[in-house]
């Protein structure tokens, strides 16, 4: 037998498959934090023809791996703090451009339920919510982390004034399927998210939120600064400085935002992050019963007929009533017969007339 159709028992479509790597490269789990970069275009100067342009770096910072932007951090506050302001040609006051309450505003209207209006941290314990009006968000690249990055494989490091610590999500405390978890001190050892305890539990500082499939850390600022220490000066209060398009922007939002990226990148420590693709996938169930592909063409089992005589015959005698063969591969054909598809064994696997096999192809989309 050559082809052997199959039925609709033997096809199972409409299957999720959960595909995981490392965030970074070709697949690294882990990079050293102080090879970030930033771009110093977007970090230094605005980008287009007014204060209010998003996309220059007063409202968040794009770091780089390896020339590969992977994630963006920026500072939020509700009172508006640390935003700058402009001495703007054509305008007798200066212009306060808003910034941070921006940030802020941007990221309670994604992440936080409608009516909430302050992002709330798990302090002293997960029932224990406490309120802080300024964060620092750390938000990956959306086509990097694809559709999710995974709980329990996330661990950031920061490095402040009162030492460096290193911070993971709860999800394996809490053990459950959640849309936001705690962030909590603790690191990764050989893939196993290990919480820092104390008293035999982990500690709620609240210090952060995780949000696996918006791929986005959201940072106490106030308890991270007390923390950390990862500001130099921290006073939030709104900035006075003048500044003309096209200089250097000094407003606070910006210092305090690079000081936070200089806190991810002053340790060596190395951040974790593996993420996860969910495709759609066809399962075909190749069913090879005991009296189908017993027999090959192949030149080891039968004659290629070199003699003159024997071509397509088979060549050891033994194998005529009793053949073996050793299956490699599976391939999918169309109705006319054309290869679509074919998968390869780990192994070749032997076939008789006195054993079945069933071999699962599956197919992702």
């Amino acid at each position: 037998m050559i082809f052997s159709q199959f039925t609709k028992d033997d096809i199972v479509a409409g299957r999720i498959n959960q595909v995981s790597s490392g965030l970074f490269g070709s697949g690294d789990l882990q990079v050293s934090q102080s090879l970030f970069t930033t771009s110093s275009t977007q970090g230094r100067q605005l980008t287009g023809s007014s204060p209010y342009d998003v996309k220059n770096g007063q409202y968040y910072l794009d770091i780089y791996y390896s020339s590969e932007q992977y994630f963006a951090v920026a500072y939020g506050d509700y009172a508006n703090s640390g935003s700058s302001r402009y001495d703007w040609p054509g305008y007798s006051v200066p212009v306060l451009t808003n910034e941070t309450k921006v940030i802020y505003t941007q990221y309670k209207n994604t992440l936080l339920q409608p009516g909430d209006t302050l992002f709330s941290f798990a302090s002293g314990s997960v029932d224990n919510p406490v309120d802080s009006e300024a964060i620092f968000a750390v938000n990956y690249s959306a086509d990097k982390f694809k559709d999710q990055i995974d709980p329990g494989q996330i661990q950031l490091n920061l490095s402040g004034a009162n030492g460096i610590y290193s911070y993971i999500d709860d999800s394996q405390v809490v053990n459950k399927s959640l849309g936001v978890y705690n962030i909590i001190s603790g690191s990764i050892i050989n893939g196993v998210p290990t919480p820092y305890l104390k008293s035999g539990s982990p500690v709620y500082e609240g210090i952060g939120l995780f949000y696996p499939t918006n791929g986005i850390v959201i940072f106490n600022a106030l308890t991270l600064q007390t923390r950390v220490g990862v500001i130099t000066t921290f006073n939030r209060t709104l900035s006075t400085g003048t500044n003309q398009y096209s200089t250097q922007v000094n407003g606070n939002w910006r210092v305090w935002t690079r000081d936070f990226f200089k806190s991810l990148k002053g340790t060596t420590k190395l951040m974790s992050v593996r993420k996860s693709e969910f495709v759609p996938s066809t399962n075909y169930f190749v069913r090879v019963k005991n009296k189908e592909f017993n027999y090959s063409n192949n030149p080891t089992f039968v004659s290629d007929g070199t003699d003159g005589q024997t071509k397509g015959t088979i060549i050891y005698q033994d194998l005529i009533n009793n053949p073996r063969t050793y299956i490699t591969s599976v391939g999918l054909y169309d109705t006319n017969n054309e290869l679509l598809a074919i998968g390869k064994l780990s192994r070749p696997t032997q076939k008789s007339f006195d054993n079945e096999l069933l071999i699962k192809v599956r197919i992702d989309f």
